[in-house]
């Protein structure tokens, strides 16, 4: 099963909010967990005390191991999640039964509440809504691997592999993350970001060193208004940002909102962690080459743990004509629509180059398929729900991945 990552419902203070009397009626639909009943018996040990606090503290911790919710559970969860967001808010208040729902809300609703209680009063509308968003809702990857990647082939010097390796032998330690946030401080500094704003913490999962940072954002004023009176709100949001550190493939994957903030850390990742700005130099990760070359036998998850199907929904390819004309196609399964041009054998073009894929990836343990979408060169973008190891077993089994397709080596030792 995948790792669940869920924002909101490991907020005790989101879970405040919303208040004891709506969480307790979310939990009535689910009879083997009462709330009480989950803190007195899994935490009371834990947290030796009591309260209205401890409740919400040991509700959200309870929410922060997955392995104990039902499927069913950690769906309707990620649903509320994902549309407790302006995004997921617009959606549903353009819903045809919108106008019959906002008058059982509660007065001074936030978007997390606005959610809750639209599960709670037609949960299928709720279900409707977040499957026609889920396919926005992608977390995006910059893929920037090592440029000596070739010397993994057969034909590369032992003394190359070596280097490769030797580079990213050592945990970082306290030194070189502080050195790191530093000159992360004065790129922020100087782009208007905020003064001394960089936190990074670091999570070994697996082979991975998860690197999340947060910083300051660009200053903000918004107008506020409380009744009769309004005002004006001057603060400094929040930026959290992840760089994740793969010892298999000796590659970063970068997901921050701008090509220059995700341009610094692939360059500062580079010279803190492996001493060299252009470590981290390779940028074409990906090529889409195995849909013509093995068909649907590309998508074939056999031999991959964690996948049950997979189909390709969504291809683009750009025509090598002086108007570099691009054909989008879409459908539930590409692979079942006949070719788009005469005399050919496969619904995928025999001329053109392939820029973009979406596929739908049904996950072991999961009700829904969650999308998976590869950007030429170098981009991947991933649904919150999706199990991101599993993905990148598939790709690199599959030949979706230029490198790295059959080599695992020790580069990263993690305790």
């Amino acid at each position: 099963m995948k790792r669940l990552s869920l924002k909101r419902f490991t907020n005790h203070i989101f879970l405040k909010r919303a208040g004891r009397a709506l969480l307790e009626q979310f939990f009535e639909r689910y009879p083997g967990l009462d709330p009480p009943r989950v803190t007195n018996s899994i935490f009371a040990a834990e947290t030796a005390v009591s309260g209205e606090s401890d409740y919400y503290s040991a509700l959200a911790a309870f929410f922060m191991r997955p392995e104990r919710l039902s499927p069913v559970l950690i769906e309707d969860l990620l649903a509320i999640e994902e549309m407790s967001t302006a995004e997921g808010l617009s959606r549903l208040e353009r819903c045809p039964e919108w106008p019959g729902l906002k008058s059982h809300l509660r007065p001074d609703s936030t978007a997390e509440d606005i959610a809750l209680q639209v599960w709670l009063l037609a949960p299928e509308v709720l279900a409707r809504e977040h499957n026609a968003l889920r396919f926005r809702r992608l977390t995006s990857f910059e893929h920037a691997a090592h440029q000596l990647i070739p010397s993994f082939s057969s034909s590369a010097s032992s003394s190359e592999t070596q280097y490769a390796i030797r580079n990213t032998q050592c945990l970082p330690d306290h030194l070189t993350i502080l050195n790191l946030s530093t000159a992360l401080d004065r790129w922020f500094a100087a782009h208007q970001r905020g003064i001394e704003s960089t936190r990074i913490e670091v999570y070994p999962i697996e082979d991975e060193l998860w690197f999340l940072i947060r910083h300051g954002d660009l200053f903000k004023r918004i107008a506020k208004v409380d009744r009769q009176r309004t005002d004006t709100l001057h603060f400094r949001p929040r930026r959290d940002d992840l760089v994740v550190f793969s010892s298999r493939s000796n590659e970063l994957r970068v997901n921050a909102r701008t090509k220059a903030e995700r341009d610094l850390y692939i360059r500062e990742f580079g010279l803190h962690l492996c001493g060299d700005p252009d470590y981290f130099s390779e940028r074409r990760p990906y090529t889409l080459d195995p849909l013509r070359r093995f068909g649907r036998d590309a998508l074939d998850p056999d031999g991959v743990e964690g996948i049950r199907h997979i189909r390709l929904c969504k291809l683009a390819v750009r025509l090598e004509n002086p108007l570099n004309e691009t054909i989008t196609r879409e459908a539930d399964d590409l692979f079942a629509c006949p070719p788009l041009w005469p005399f050919q054998r496969s619904p995928i073009p025999e001329q053109g180059a392939l820029e973009r894929a979406l596929f739908e990836i049904q996950f072991t343990g999961s009700l829904k398929p969650c999308p998976v979408e590869i950007r030429l060169p170098n981009v991947l973008k991933l649904s919150r729900r999706c199990d991101p190891s599993a993905v990148q077993n598939w790709l690199s089994l599959r030949g979706f991945r230029r490198t790295y397709d059959s080599i695992r080596h020790p580069a990263y030792i993690i305790p």
